[in-house]
């Protein structure tokens, strides 16, 4: 068997090692999975498929290089998948005649999947592998060649056939024993949940049945997100980064988590660029990036060395290989930050088998295995986003009922106006202005920083930073005395604005205060007094004091990662909803909500759209997300580009274009030609900046782009459930989507 197979050694292979020799008459086989989802699929068989592999026991195995017309269904007898495969590897039964049985597992046969119908194609991009070419009509006719990975060349359109019986020539001979369900994968490398945050990352793993959190080799529980280029030429991370970031801030990364995913250009990035010691400089796509020393480092690239370091801190302590993880987001994240976060893990060396919202892994640590019935609200305060998130609990069923939050909300902010108040005391007690020296300020937010944090316990705290200014011969000093009542008056907007988004929360949905019976608080910045008080005051209770502000989300997300390992997802069923509203931008800078925030995960929407122009030759449908109807207000995604439209009068090139959202809030749109069956799948470009998207798109008249019909939801029978039928493909890459034609 393979690697992802049951123990026992490996199946018998041909002597040209596995490679196919040649066709042998193809055979048709009609197999019920022991799995009544989709999600139990990808659960159980999942390291096979993504390597479009399928694994499958019997005690009759066919042939090396036999053609196989695969029929796979649900347990309920629905539809699966359906594949041509060819027979790579048997594994015979062993001898009874033999004075002993070898201990090989069990006898079968593996399938390399050469064409999968559409089904197909959707479980295995939804697992991270590459499928293989689409299913024709004739699965039969199938050819034993290598099977070719999609491309971004015209090819021929797949067909959507039909399930057809098998025809009886092409079934296994009656005296065949029926194969019976593939074997169970054997354990893989342990899988970790981690918490990515803007200040610390936390890792964790369920150990023994209690969910553990792993210590850092300095034996501390979480890891600083610091990631730091010193005078040796080399990349420090952690705690030694964090001890260097005082002499040497110009070349140490702090908060990569607000910049990750998010274009140069964009407004967000302009805004907080120059708080940050490091120079912000736009990478080789356009997205942001950073320079340290002479190199121009992505953003990717910064939060895997991260991640990097908590999976050998996680070897370490498991004694074993750690390549899966799952990896926490804010809710509110887009879905360029999300992808990029995936980006990330893989540049760590990790597979990232879900990304999960930060306040839903809240929920599990503190729910799971409690069989509660309550409406909650996770209110996540860290170092540098907040996130308010209302779930409603019901024994194993975690569903989030709305959500909302600041990404440029944090820890960092309350430090920056202790940094504020700090300057002018600097300035009215010297008379000159703050230089500016990076250095030196660097210092006095690590003492604004140390105050904050002392003000939790005391109601007065001393600052005194020597040497931060020299003007002339003269150096001057930092001294100044910080009370907690001054604190609330400097932070109390910002806790009000972390209100005002729990409000917006209970709002959108019609709840008030008085119908939540929990709330749990989150981030290290929620352990601030003033935070707990107005948390009290506003929904009149006093907040949970059941999970580890630091280590609640890491413990949930390696909760679900044990559920995820052991088979036993089905206990656990989260339902997310979509945090932003994504749509398309429309001539004038108008955006048009394809799709709404709030809506349950995953789902599907399309439209009808048409050229616009006589003999037009592109049509470009621009992605944004957000909530205003002005689309240079909201986050650019990317764009779509269908090339080579036919000549013709505006209105005549048409295409059907739809929006996929994944249970991840991972977002596809393709767009299919009326006419031609033309597709384009996520061919995105962002060489165009989000300010020239939109510029565009005023420029242009005011014509309607929707004609034939405006957004409309596609039927439930559309997005199955659990939802990794639908599709997971990376937006952005760099390289073109697939087109098929006719």
């Amino acid at each position: 068997m393979s690697e992802s197979g049951p123990p026992g050694g490996p199946p018998s292979t041909p002597p040209s090692g596995g490679r196919p020799s040649g066709k042998r008459p193809a055979i048709g086989l009609q197999l019920k999975l022991p799995c009544a989802t989709p999600d139990e699929v990808s659960t159980r068989y999942g390291a096979d498929l993504k390597q479009s592999k399928f694994f499958i026991r019997t005690k009759q195995p066919r042939p090396v290089d036999t053609l196989v017309r695969l029929d796979a269904l649900l347990s309920t007898g629905a539809p699966c998948f359906r594949a041509a495969a060819i027979v790579m590897r048997v594994r015979e039964p062993p001898n009874p005649q033999a004075p002993v049985l070898p201990r090989a597992g069990d006898p079968g046969m593996e399938l390399k999947l050469l064409a999968v119908d559409e089904a197909g194609r959707e479980l295995i991009v939804s697992l991270g592998g590459t499928p293989p070419q689409p299913l024709k009509a004739d699965p039969a006719k199938a050819t034993a060649q290598k099977p070719a990975a999609p491309v971004a060349e015209p090819t021929e359109k797949a067909e959507k056939p039909s399930p057809p019986p098998p025809a009886k020539e092409d079934r296994a001979p009656e005296e065949a024993e029926k194969p019976v369900a593939p074997a169970r994968p054997a354990r893989r490398a342990p899988m970790i949940g981690i918490d990515l945050g803007t200040t610390n990352a936390c890792a964790a793993f369920v150990k023994e049945g209690k969910p553990t959190v792993i210590p850092s080799r300095e034996g501390y529980n979480t890891i600083p997100s610091i990631v730091a280029y010193n005078d040796k030429g080399k990349f420090i991370v952690g705690h030694p980064a964090k001890s260097q970031l005082l002499i040497n801030p110009r070349n140490t990364v702090v908060g990569a988590k607000r910049l990750i995913g998010r274009a140069f250009t964009s407004p967000a990035v302009s805004e907080i660029s120059g708080r940050f010691a490091y120079e912000v400089v736009e990478g080789e796509n356009g997205e942001a990036a950073v320079r340290l020393g002479d190199k121009v480092l992505s953003l990717q690239r910064i939060s895997s060395m991260v991640l990097s370091e908590v999976r050998e801190i996680a070897q370490h302590w498991l004694g074993t290989e750690v390549s899966r993880a799952i990896i926490t987001v804010p809710a509110y994240y887009n879905d360029n930050q999300r992808q990029a976060v995936r980006e990330a893990g893989a540049l760590a060396g990790l597979t990232v088998e879900r990304i999960l919202n930060e306040p839903t892994a809240a929920a599990l640590a503190f729910a799971h295995g409690r069989n509660l019935d309550q409406r909650i609200i996770v209110y996540d305060l860290g170092g540098g986003t907040f996130d308010a998130s209302v779930l409603q609990l019901a024994a194993n069923v975690y569903e989030v009922v709305s959500t909302g939050g600041d990404t440029f909300l944090g820890g960092v902010d309350f430090d920056k106006v202790i940094v504020d108040h700090l300057l002018s005391v600097f300035k009215e007690k010297n008379g000159i202005e703050f230089p500016g020296d990076r250095v030196a300020l660097q210092r006095i937010t690590d003492a604004a920083e140390r105050a904050k944090i002392a003000l939790s316990e005391q109601q007065e705290t001393r600052i005194n930073v020597p040497f931060v200014a020299l003007v002339g011969d003269k150096p001057y000093d930092l001294d100044a005395t910080l009370t907690r009542s001054e604190l609330v008056l400097l932070t109390g907007h910002l806790v009000d604005r972390t209100l005002s988004v729990c409000r917006e929360v209970l709002a959108a949905k019609g709840l008030s205060p008085k119908d939540i019976q929990e709330v749990l608080l989150v981030g290290g910045q929620s352990r601030m007094p003033l935070v707990r008080e107005r948390i009290r005051a506003f929904f009149d209770r006093e907040p949970s004091k059941a999970v580890h502000p630091d280590e609640a989300v890491a413990l949930g997300a390696a909760i679900l990662a044990n559920n995820l390992d052991s088979g036993t997802m089905g206990n656990v069923l989260l339902i997310d909803v979509l945090p932003m509203s994504v749509g398309i931008g429309l001539p004038g800078g108008r955006f048009k909500k394809v799709i709404e925030r709030n809506m349950p995960l995953p789902h599907r929407r399309g439209y009808t759209i048409s050229s616009t122009r006589d003999d037009q030759k592109t049509l470009e449908i621009a992605v944004f997300q957000g909530e205003s109807d002005k689309a240079q207000e909201n986050e650019y995604l990317g764009t779509l580009t269908v090339n080579d439209l036919p000549k013709g009068p505006r209105g005549t090139a048409q295409f059907d274009v739809m929006f996929a959202l994944s249970p991840e809030a991972l977002l596809t749109v393709t767009a299919e030609e009326h006419g031609t069956a033309r597709t384009v799948i996520a061919t995105f470009t962002t060489k165009a900046t989000p300010e020239e998207i939109r510029k565009r798109l005023e420029a242009e008249e005011e014509t309607p782009q929707a004609q034939s019909q405006s957004p409309a939801a596609v039927p439930e029978a559309a997005a199955p459930a659990g939802g990794v039928m639908g599709w997971l493909r990376r937006l952005f890459g760099g390289g073109k989507g697939q087109q098929t034609g006719a």
